[in-house]
This record gives C-alpha cells, structure tokens and sequence, in this order.
C-alpha cells in the first residue's frame, strides 16, 4: 500500500509553476514573438518596432535563431528542475518536436477547411498546429526517457492540453470582440496570446510529467 507523503504536492506545485514561467519566457515568447511586435506596432505606431518587424519578417532564420536560444534555456531549466541530467536530449528532443510538428498534416488544417469563416478556419488552423508540435514533443520527451508510457502519457496529455486552452483563449477573445477577419490586428492578437497560453499551460505539465517520470526511472535503478 503507497502511504501518501504531504510534501509530494508542493514539490509539484513548485516544478509546475517555474515550468510554466519557463516556458512563457524561452519558448512562449520567441514562437510569437513576431505577432506581439505587429500587435505592440499597431497600438504604438512606433517606428523601431515597425522597423524590427520588416527585418524579421525578411529575414526568418533570426526569429528561429531567437526561437533555438529559448529552447536551449528551457532544456537547462527543465534539466535542472526535473533532475535530467542530460539537458542536451531535452534541447534535441524540442528541436524535433518542434520541426516534425510544424510539417505535420495536423498543422495545415486550413488547407482542407477551405469555404468556412475565417476565423473558424483560423481557429482550426492554430489547434491543429499547437496540436501538433506539442504531441510531437511530449512524445520526442518520452522516447529520451526510453519510455514507452512515458512517450505515450506525455505526447497525449500535452496535445490535449494545449488545444482545449487554444480553444478556450480563442472564445473567450471572440467574446472580447478579438476575432480574426474582423481587422484591428486580430489576427496577431489571437495567435500572440493562445500561443503564450498554451506554451505556459504545456511547459506546466511538461514540467510536471517528464521530472515524475525522471524519478520514476531513478528509483527503479
């Protein structure tokens, strides 16, 4: 019989909040960091960040030199908080999940829903895009585990998170009056912040599933 140990859940806790902020930061941050500079030059009207939007937009391997430097920081984070010591495979394994989700069929979902209102097709686009990098990476973190449930659990749990706050964040900007084809830069608005929410949402659980497993897998040695 397991007897229940009260410092369990605050040790959690701890790991879900700074994975969270983590993530915010590391890998939140630089995937929509585009799409807040448009948002910050539209209200603003300022003319540097107009200025660095037209140089990322035309130069895209900076946004995914910024992007791999965060994915860099959030692999010795995720390292040092779930006490994987071989941060360099969380690093590879997001680099993989990342780019195998960005070519996943899932993440081209606008191409098939063609004759439906924008904003829905842009809704399904966006799910089935976060849908698919974030499975790709829970799995890409079970397989460095050499852990088959671990791959299974965590590819599972962090797609399934993602869309359900993509969805929610996306509603409830909708009844904010933020829907994408309505123009006043709804478009970067929505994809900035369900892109921020779910990078936080993800990095907690993330945060939370891969260090269980981590200690799972020490103990049995």
């Amino acid at each position: 019989m397991t007897t229940f140990k009260p410092q369990i859940f605050p040790h959690y806790f701890r790991i879900a909040l700074q994975s969270a902020f983590a993530a915010s930061l590391c890998l939140g941050l630089p995937a929509g960091l585009l799409f807040w500079l448009i948002v910050f030059r539209e209200t603003s009207h300022s003319a540097p960040i107009s200025q660095i939007v037209i140089l990322l937009q035309d130069n895209g391997w900076i946004e995914i030199s910024i992007l791999f430097i965060g994915v860099l920081i959030w692999g010795l984070l995720l390292g040092k908080l779930s006490g994987y010591r071989s941060w360099w495979w969380i690093v590879m394994a997001s680099v993989f999940g990342i780019s195998a989700g960005r070519w996943s069929p899932l993440a081209n979902l606008d191409g098939w829903l063609s004759g439906l209102p924008v904003h829905v097709v842009f809704a399904a686009f966006l799910s089935g895009y976060i849908f698919s990098v974030t499975f790709c990476t829970g799995l890409a973190y079970g397989l460095i585990l050499r852990n088959g449930k671990a791959a299974v659990v965590l590819a599972l749990s962090a797609s399934l998170v993602s869309v359900l706050t993509t969805v929610v964040t996306i509603v409830i900007l909708d009844q904010l009056g933020i829907r994408v084809g309505t123009g006043n830069a709804a478009m970067p608005k929505v994809t900035a912040v369900c892109t921020m929410v779910a990078a936080i949402s993800v990095g907690a659980l993330l945060g939370v599933g891969f260090s269980r497993f981590v200690e799972n897998k020490k103990s049995i040695l």
